[in-house]
C-alpha cells in the first residue's frame, strides 16, 4: 500500500486536478511512459523488434557509405552501434520489462538503458566509461524510429492525465490540447516560462519546480493543486474526498463583471482591456468574454499542429477564421517567436541569439509564409501584424522591406489583401525599450512585452526556477525603464499597448495606469478579474503613486506600498 506524499513546488497554473500519472522523459520526441493491457505486450514487443532492425538497416548503409568515403577506416566507428543492436543485455532485457511489466517500449528502453548508463558510470577505466555515449546514441535512434513510424500527432492518453516530467515544452502542451490531460508538474520551469503561459490559457493546474520527481511513476494518483503549489501523490481516502469537493465547487473570490461593459476606473478614466490567445480556437471564448481586442495572438502555435509544418492554405484559414469570430474589433498577430524553453517537431529549439525576428530574418521562407497568410486573410477584419524581440533599427528596416515585398507579390499576382494593415514592434529587449523613439517613425504600434523585459533587463531567466525569486515587475530599474518608454512615445501620437503577465496582476497594472499607460491586454483566465480590479482604481491617485514610489531604492518597500494603497 503506498503511502500518501506531499511534494511541494512553485504556482504555474492555479486550479486543482486529480487523475493519473503520466512520465514524459524525452521532450523533443514527446515519449510518455505508460502500463498496457498484458494482452498488448506481444504488440508492443514486436514495435520494438521493428525499431532496431530499422536502426540497423540504417547503421548498415550508413557503414557501407562510409567504407566508400575518403575515411574508410571510420566505418569501424558504427560497429559499436551494430554491437549494441546484437547485445543479449539490452535487446533482451528490453523485451522481458515490456512482457514482464505491461509497459508500453518508450518506458521499457528507458528503464534499462538508465540502469545500463549507471553501470558505465561506475566503470574506471576511462575509455569503457566513454563508450555510454554509444549507447545513448542508439538509444536516441531507436526512440526516434519508434516515434517516427507513429501518426503525426501526439498518442492518445491512455486516462485522464496528469503530465509529469523534468522539462515539458509549450509545443508538446499545445499537441495535448484536445486531449484527456487534466494537469502538470514539471522539475524545471517558472511561473513566468512559456509553459505556464501556455498551462494558464488551456486553463491546466500546474506545479513547477519540484526538486525530484523520482518518486512519482506513471499510474500513480496524483492531486495537483495550482493555487497553492503543491502535488499530492497516492492521496489516502478523506484526502481524496476533499480535493474532489474543492474541484467539484471551487470557491470563486472574483465577481463577473458585465461582459458588455467597457474597462472604466472608479475616477471615470477608460482602460482599453483586450485579451491574450494562444490558439485560434480560443478567440470563441474570447468573444464571449467581452474582450475589446485581442492584443497578442502568439502565433508560432500554428506551426506546431499535427502534421508538421503548415501550408499557406492552412495558416490562411486559421486567421481568417480569428478575424472573423473577433470582428469588428481588431486582433494583433505577433509573427512567429520561437524562445529558447520551446522544442519544435524536428528537435530543434531556438536560442536567445535566434528568437523573435532575428528567427524570421534567419529563415525567410517560414516569415515570407506566414506574412503572405496574414495579408490573404487581412480582408477577413481588423488586422494588426506585430514584430517580436526587435533590438535594432537595421532589423526592422530588413523586416520592412520584406513585408513590402510580399504585399508586391500579392498585388502582382493579383491576390485581394489590405494594404493598409498595421504594423507594429514588441517592445521587450532593452535596445528596443531605449529606441522606441527612433521606430515610431516606421511603425504604426508598439505593444510592450513585460515578461522578456524584465527577464533581459535583470539578466534573469524566466524559465530557470533557481533564480526565478529574482524576477521582480516592482524593480526601480523596470519602473524607470517603463516610465522611459513612455515618455519617449507620448508625442509620438504612436498607442501602446502593455501585454506580458505584468499586466494581468491588479498591483503591478496599477503601477502602469500611474505611469500612463490605458491600454492592457490579458489572459482569458485574468481577464474578468482585471476587468473589476480596474473598476475599483483610481488614476489619479495612482498618480501620485507612482510619483512616490520612483523615489524607491528597493522593489520589497515598492510591492508593499502599492499592495497597501489599492487594498
Amino acid at each position: 500500500m503506498k503511502v500518501e506524499r506531499i511534494i511541494r513546488g512553485v504556482m504555474a497554473s492555479s486550479g486543482v486536478a486529480i487523475g493519473r500519472a503520466i512520465r514524459t522523459f524525452d521532450p523533443l520526441l514527446i515519449s510518455y511512459n505508460f502500463h498496457i493491457p498484458q494482452s498488448e505486450t506481444t504488440k508492443e514487443v514486436a514495435r520494438f523488434r521493428a525499431s532496431v532492425e530499422k536502426c540497423r538497416k540504417q547503421l548498415e548503409r550508413m557503414q557501407s557509405e562510409l567504407r566508400q568515403s575518403r575515411i574508410p577506416e571510420s566505418s569501424f566507428l558504427v560497429d559499436a552501434h551494430l554491437l549494441i543492436l546484437q547485445d543479449k543485455l539490452f535487446v533482451d532485457r528490453i523485451i522481458e520489462t515490456i512482457q514482464e511489466r505491461a509497459v508500453n517500449t518508450e518506458w521499457a528502453i528507458q528503464q534499462v538503458s538508465g540502469e545500463l548508463y549507471e553501470a558505465y558510470d561506475r566503470l574506471q577505466d576511462d575509455y569503457l566509461r566513454e563508450r555510454r555515449g554509444d549507447l545513448e546514441d542508439i538509444v536516441g535512434r531507436i526512440l526516434h524510429n519508434l516515434r517516427s513510424k507513429s501518426s503525426s500527432t501526439a498518442p492518445a492518453l491512455p486516462y485522464d492525465a496528469i503530465l509529469v516530467g523534468k522539462t515539458i515544452s509549450p509545443s508538446t502542451l499545445f499537441e495535448l490540447r484536445a486531449s484527456r490531460m487534466l494537469g502538470l508538474v514539471t522539475e524545471t520551469g517558472s511561473p513566468l516560462s512559456h509553459t505556464a503561459i501556455v498551462a494558464r490559457s488551456l486553463g491546466l493546474p500546474a506545479v513547477m519546480g519540484i526538486h525530484d520527481l523520482s518518486g512519482i511513476s506513471s499510474g500513480d494518483l496524483l492531486i495537483v493543486n495550482g493555487t497553492r503549489g503543491m502535488v499530492i501523490c497516492n492521496p489516502d481516502p478523506s484526502t481524496l474526498r476533499e480535493h474532489r469537493q474543492r474541484a467539484k465547487h471551487p470557491r470563486s473570490t472574483i465577481r463577473r463583471s458585465d461582459v458588455s461593459a467597457p474597462a472604466v476606473t472608479e475616477d471615470g478614466i477608460r482602460i482599453s482591456l483586450g485579451t491574450n490567445i494562444n490558439f485560434c480556437e480560443e478567440a470563441q471564448s474570447a468573444l464571449q468574454s467581452g474582450t475589446e481586442f485581442i492584443g497578442l495572438y502568439r502565433t508560432e502555435f500554428d506551426f506546431f499542429r499535427e502534421g508538421g509544418k503548415p501550408s499557406e492554405e492552412d495558416l490562411t484559414a486559421q486567421y481568417a477564421r480569428v478575424l472573423r469570430t473577433i470582428r469588428p474589433a481588431p486582433v494583433t498577430f505577433r509573427t512567429i517567436d520561437v524562445g529558447n524553453d520551446w522544442n519544435t517537431r524536428d528537435g530543434v529549439g531556438s536560442s536567445l541569439s535566434s528568437r523573435g525576428l532575428r528567427f524570421s530574418l534567419e529563415n525567410q521562407d517560414v516569415f515570407k509564409l506566414q506574412l503572405r497568410s496574414l495579408f490573404r486573410a487581412s480582408r477577413n477584419g481588423h488586422m494588426r501584424i506585430l514584430l517580436p524581440f526587435v533590438s535594432t533599427i537595421a532589423d526592422l528596416d530588413a523586416a520592412l522591406e520584406i513585408i513590402a515585398g510580399v504585399k508586391r507579390d500579392l498585388a502582382r499576382h493579383k491576390i485581394p489583401f489590405d494594404g493598409k494593415v498595421p504594423v507594429g514592434v514588441m517592445i521587450e529587449t532593452p535596445a528596443a525599450a531605449h529606441t522606441c523613439d527612433l521606430m515610431a517613425s516606421r511603425v504604426d504600434f508598439f505593444c510592450l512585452g513585460t515578461n522578456d523585459l524584465i527577464q533581459y533587463y535583470l539578466v534573469i531567466d524566466r524559465s530557470d526556477q533557481s533564480v526565478a525569486h529574482l524576477y521582480n515587475p516592482f524593480h526601480p530599474a523596470i519602473l524607470r525603464c517603463l516610465h522611459q518608454v513612455y515618455t519617449l512615445l507620448q508625442y509620438s501620437g504612436r498607442p501602446v499597448t502593455v501585454c506580458g503577465e505584468m499586466a494581468a496582476d491588479p498591483a503591478a497594472a496599477a503601477v502602469l495606469l500611474g505611469l500612463g499607460f490605458t491600454s492592457l491586454s490579458v489572459s482569458l483566465a485574468a481577464y474578468p478579474r482585471m476587468k473589476e480590479a480596474i473598476g475599483s482604481l483610481s488614476v489619479g491617485k495612482l498618480r501620485e503613486l507612482a510619483g512616490e514610489i520612483m523615489k524607491m531604492d528597493s522593489p520589497q518597500d515598492v510591492e508593499d506600498r502599492v499592495r497597501s494603497t489599492i487594498a
